[in-house]
């Protein structure tokens, strides 16, 4: 069938008719103004799913993804990878399908007739800023491969490259994977539960430098003398390696156990004028360009009409970074974060950037704001 899409959908999918009109339908990969041939995959009540079969006609805000591995809708049976969803928008139709999903979410579900959303702020840098990455290993087609999930799966999409990525981490997926052929590490089978080697975990900051872990099914480490030089030897800018132990037949990445293998313990990164020191596990918005923005964007209107608060609340603090941004606007800011290793992590940056202001609390922020009141 034919179907024009009209808008975004607050999943974040194209949402698109029939020509005529009637049901509703969602379909990935597809832009405001798009008419697609299209295959309904599911009916649900009230509306259906659908996957492009041929773009009849490209809308206004459509260009060629960058990544050749994204989807393409002239391609719809190639192997796409499904980390990133949006390329084949140019970036004013992702900044205003991002107004519209909370436009849609203020009318559907606050019940507000005509909200009015603020345009969507840009991120300084559309690639290559992401400071973290979780790739996972596995074996097809008889070979080791390293990549990202196909949407809606598990199943690996080999890659040589990432444009989200720094070039200095898509490098050292590269070497692991090498590592993992030459040596023969067995990697992971999701399936089955069996192997060795599951992802690469890396940080990078802005000076260039990365700390990494590999995790791993067992704490067994075949050649990890090996390993470690020849890591050590293709990057000087590697500042740490880890092994993380991950024995679970689970989705989730990082398991419990974590043991250095060599260098430094954490990564220090800058944030606007804070320094933050970062451990492997710790949490950190991922694209700090955009993350100073935020920031900045929330202190401009915490300090709105020459207001200085007496107390803040950091909610979540997490390793201290929102605290310690607005500690000199303040008189005093306590933090609460469950995450007792954060709260650590918290008080040495507040101790690294000289702050004498900020307080952090262990514990649950239910319990953590009812001590604060006492």
């Amino acid at each position: 069938m034919r179907l024009r899409i009209e808008r975004i959908s607050p999943e974040g999918v194209g949402l698109g008719r029939p020509d005529g009109g009637g049901k509703v339908h969602f379909i990935p990969h597809t832009a405001p103004g798009d008419l697609v041939e299209a295959e309904v995959t599911r009916f649900e009540q009230g509306f259906a799913r659908a996957r492009i079969q041929k773009l009849l006609q490209a809308g206004p805000g459509r260009v060629t993804p960058r990544c050749a591995l994204h989807y393409r809708a002239d391609a719809p049976q190639a192997p796409a990878c499904g980390g990133c969803s949006w390329q084949h928008l140019n970036p004013e139709s992702q900044l205003e399908g991002k107004r519209a999903m909370v436009r849609d979410c203020l009318f559907r579900i606050a019940k507000l007739r005509e909200p009015e959303v603020e345009p969507t702020l840009a991120a300084p840098e559309p690639w290559r800023y992401r400071n973290k990455v979780q790739v996972p290993f596995g074996f097809v087609g008889g070979k080791v491969v390293a990549g990202f999930y196909a949407a809606g799966s598990h199943r690996i999409v080999d890659f040589n490259d990432c444009l989200v990525q720094p070039e200095l981490s898509v490098r050292l997926v590269l070497k692991v994977k090498e590592l993992a052929r030459t040596l023969r590490w067995p990697v992971y089978d999701e399936d089955r539960g069996t192997g060795w080697l599951r992802h690469l975990f890396v940080r990078t900051n802005r000076d260039g430098q990365a700390l990494a872990a590999l995790v791993t099914r067992s704490k067994d480490f075949p050649d990890e003398r090996q390993a470690v030089d020849a890591l050590r030897a293709a990057f000087p800018e590697l500042i740490g390696l880890y092994q993380n132990v991950q024995p679970e037949k689970t989705p989730v990445v990082l398991g419990p156990m974590w043991r250095k293998l060599w260098g430094q313990d954490r990564i220090e990164e800058r944030l606007g004028n804070i320094r933050l020191s970062v451990s492997p596990e710790a949490f950190l918005q991922v694209n700090t360009p955009a993350c100073e923005v935020l920031y900045t964007l929330a202190t401009e209107m915490l300090t709105s009409g020459g207001f200085r608060p007496a107390v803040a609340l950091d909610l979540y603090s997490g390793i201290g970074s929102i605290a310690l941004w607005i500690a000199p606007l303040c008189g005093r800011v306590l933090g609460v974060e469950e995450n007792r290793g954060a709260v650590e992590d918290a008080w040495e940056n507040a101790r690294l950037n000289g702050v004498t202001n900020a307080r952090f609390l262990a514990g649950a922020v239910e319990t953590g704001v009812a001590k604060l009141k006492r």
